[in-house]
This record gives structure tokens, sequence and C-alpha cells, in this order.
């Protein structure tokens, strides 16, 4: 009996397998010093609603592995409460790092100076959406970091960090900018009536392009100084063209 092979099939197909051969070929590299100087911040919501850890753990790992510096603050200058489950290997990895000490005792946003970072990294959970969405500071941060030629990311709702952004004369930064972040299609009942918004609606009446997946699809979008992930599984991914957006 022949089998039949339908073309969206095919396509969700090739277009995992670019991405692996991607991820493959630019994965953790490890840079000299000199093309390492500056460091990374990350970014974690400090609302009760809380932040997605693996969202952290992930992308920050693989930055650590490349020999980044990197930093971490709150929204609240206080460790945030930590949502979703690790791996096993992640959590071996997590007790022996630098990163299980950042996360019991964050730095306070507006003690960071834009000129120590080569990029920015807010990571999702439902608490961006409630402390991050007009953390003033914050976003004074964020657009001296993209002035001075550095690097934003975001991976799921820590895309939301992204859409006030603004530049010298006023206009939002994610303006015909291809971004993504959790699409309406991921988005349940707790979202559409406790959020103030949804992203892809909120983004797409700012200015963006918002490129949605499927529902939990794997997808990263690069554009300029933006590198944004959709959803959890995007996250390592998302970190992989941070790393690559470094280089060049």
């Amino acid at each position: 009996m022949m089998c039949k092979f339908h073309s969206a099939h095919f396509l969700v197909l090739v277009k995992r397998l670019v991405l692996l051969a991607l991820m493959a070929t630019f994965s953790l590299p490890v840079l000299s010093a000199e093309a390492r100087q500056g460091k990374v911040l990350f970014i974690i919501s400090g609302d009760k609603h809380g932040f997605w850890l693996p969202e952290v753990v992930g992308p920050y790992r693989v930055l650590h592995d490349a020999g980044y510096e990197i930093e971490l603050a709150s929204s609240t200058g206080k460790p945030g409460y930590p949502r979703g489950r690790l791996e096993e290997a992640q959590l071996r990895w997590l007790d022996s790092s630098p990163l299980k000490q950042q996360l019991s005792e964050p730095y306070d946003i507006e003690t960071r100076d834009s000129r120590d970072y080569l990029a920015v990294y807010y990571a999702g959970g439902a608490g961006p959406m409630f402390d991050l969405t007009a953390h003033a500071p914050a976003k004074v941060l964020t657009e001296a970091i993209y002035k001075a030629g550095g690097i934003i990311a975001a991976d799921c709702h820590g895309t939301v960090a992204l859409l006030n952004l603004q530049n010298d004369s006023g206009h939002r930064l994610i303006s015909n900018r291809r971004i993504t972040g959790k699409a309406n299609s991921e988005e349940g009942w707790f979202a559409r009536t406790h959020y103030p918004f949804l992203i892809e609606d909120e983004a797409t009446r700012l200015g963006a392009i918002f490129v949605a997946a499927k529902k939990g699809e794997v997808n990263v979008v690069v554009d300029g100084q933006f590198v944004t992930g959709q959803n959890p599984v995007s996250a390592i991914p998302m970190a992989e063209a941070l790393l690559i957006a470094l280089q060049e």
C-alpha cells in the first residue's frame, strides 16, 4: 500500500532539518577573550505570577558555555518566582553553575549600566505580562543598549518588554520589524482573562510584523538587532541565534 505524503508535512520536515543544520553548524562556538568583550544581561520578572525557569537555564547555558559573562537582574531587584520543570541534566547543571546564586540575588535593573552589555535577554513566563509591560528602568536600559548597537533578545512572554521601546525620535523600535513571541494560538483562558492584552495582538497593533508558527513549534525570528523566540521550545534555538548575532 502506498503511503500518502502531504506537502504540509514535507514543509514542516524541511523546516526542522534546516534548523538542525544551522544549529549543528553554528552552535556553541567558544570565542576568544577579545571577541567576547562585554556581558549579556538576563532580565526576569519579579512578579508573583512568575518567570519560566527553563527559558532562563537553557539560554544561559548556551551563552555561558560559549564563554560569555552573564549577569541577571529582576524587575524588582529581588528573587522571582520560578515556574516550569527542568530536566534532570538541567537541574544538575544549575546546581553547580553561577546562575544558581544569581537567581537568589538578582541585580536591580536601575543599578545596571547599559555600556557594560553587548545584549539583553528577556525570559518569559506569566510575570512579564504584569510587570514588564511598562517598566521604566528596563525600558531606558534596553533602549540605551539598542542605541549602542547591542542585541535585544526575548522569548515567549518576554517579548512584551520590547513593545514600547522607542528611539530618540519617539518612534517604536519594533515598527515594521519582524518579531515573535507567545502566539494567540498558544494562549489559554488565564491569559485571555487576566493579561492586559495578548502579545500577538498588541505587537501587530503597534506596527510590528508578528511572525507566528503553529502552536508548540520552534520559531525563531531575527531582524536587525532583534532576536526573538515564540515559546518555551524556542528558547534554546533563540539563544543559538543570539550567539550567532553576537559574533557578527
